[in-house]
């Protein structure tokens, strides 16, 4: 092993590694996989997908069959999490639109599948308090958070939110990219609102509850909104094509659909993302669509400009190899990312920071030391 694989290795070693966010309650709800083994999934070109898969609400973003089938298997998974030194990974129960004719019971199936998941893996631990991510850390353990990409599993009752507490949830956007009871998404509709009366009760109770609010996938009016009503550090666990879609025509026509690239694009988030550091925040940086590495870390550079060193996280959001970055196609690769961020002489602190010294920052405020 060479000074800079040592370097990467160390820096892994010391820092609380936490990812921002994993659909990977998807597939295990499913019954696809087990989170205790390595799997391997077969090569996009060569795989034919079962008859009669279809899922419009992917289809329409340009998916093909593979990743809808497969999803974010064989991109997490226990193994992968401790070959890439990760030592919390925020795991989101999401619904998409097939499992919106029963919300509640499905976001319980997914809760449910989290803490069996736990129960049956010495090596998986349920965080709770910033204290459990780094007790995980020094047991050598891979901390899992709940999280809701989305509050559509409340089933529209704001007071499941206090169930869904007990059960460990303790991070929360309110929409994903469509509108739903609490608030419009980033793709809701041409004119987009912002929070409606439910969606404030919500912002309400989960600061009383001292739930992460996440800014994810919310409609431009709904983020300011949000900003405005808070009272604790808010996150974006992973970069979204609301905020950070490029403005050049050639890159909004991706994988044949109609699905901006995510990028920052400056100077017109600039004040999103001022507002999200002035808060005391984190922005979590997306692995997937980027060209190469070097292409992923400049737009961690172009971040770092604009919020500082101290407002920047991981947010992986890997789902697919049709959406991957070579080099970082699974969770394992992280020190991939983190060698590049070596070679363009960014400092241990600042690495550090960014592999989830900030998460755990802001966790601490929130949920307590």
């Amino acid at each position: 092993m060479n000074q800079l694989d040592l370097k990467v290795q160390d820096l892994l070693r010391r820092a609380a590694v936490i990812d921002g966010h994993s659909d990977i309650l998807i597939p295990l709800t499913e019954g696809k996989m087990n989170i205790a083994e390595k799997v391997l999934i077969p090569d996009l070109k060569d795989w034919e997908p079962p008859l009669g898969l279809e899922n419009p609400a992917y289809t329409k973003f340009g998916f093909k069959p593979h990743t809808i089938y497969f999803g974010c298997m064989g991109q997490y998974d226990i193994p992968r999490w401790q070959e890439g030194g990760v030592n919390t990974q925020l795991c989101a129960i999401y619904l998409d639109d097939s499992k919106l004719d029963a919300p509640f019971k499905k976001g319980m199936e997914m809760a449910y599948m989290f803490h069996k998941a736990v129960e049956e893996n010495d090596h998986l631990v349920h965080c709770l308090t910033a204290a459990d991510i780094r007790n995980a850390k020094k047991e050598g353990k891979v901390g899992w958070v709940l999280t809701f990409e989305g509050c559509e599993a409340l089933g529209g009752d704001v007071r499941m939110l206090d169930l869904y507490y007990q059960l460990g949830l303790r991070a929360a956007s309110l929409t994903h990219t469509r509108r739903n009871i609490f608030a419009d998404g980033c793709w809701a509709a041409d004119q987009q609102g912002g929070l409606t009366s439910a969606g404030r009760r919500l912002i309400e109770r989960m600061q009383e509850l001292r739930i992460v609010i996440d800014l994810v996938h919310i409609g431009e009016l709904g983020f300011w909104e949000i900003i405005e009503m808070a009272q604790q550090p808010l996150i974006l666990s992973h970069t979204t094509p609301t905020m950070f879609a490029s403005t050049l025509k050639e890159e909004q026509d991706i994988m044949g659909g109609k699905v901006p690239r995510p990028r920052l694009e400056l100077p017109r988030d600039k004040a999103m993302l001022e507002a999200i550091a002035q808060n005391g925040g984190v922005l979590g940086m997306i692995w997937i669509l980027y060209k190469s590495i070097d292409a992923a870390v400049k737009d961690i550079e172009t971040a770092l400009e604009v919020v500082g060193p101290e407002h920047i996280g991981l947010g992986s959001d890997l789902y697919g190899q049709q959406l991957s970055t070579p080099g970082l196609e699974d969770i394992s690769k992280l020190p991939n990312l983190v060698r590049a961020l070596v070679e363009r002489g960014h400092s241990d602190d600042f690495i550090i920071q960014f592999l989830g010294e900030n998460y755990l920052r802001v966790f601490e405020k929130v949920w307590g030391a």
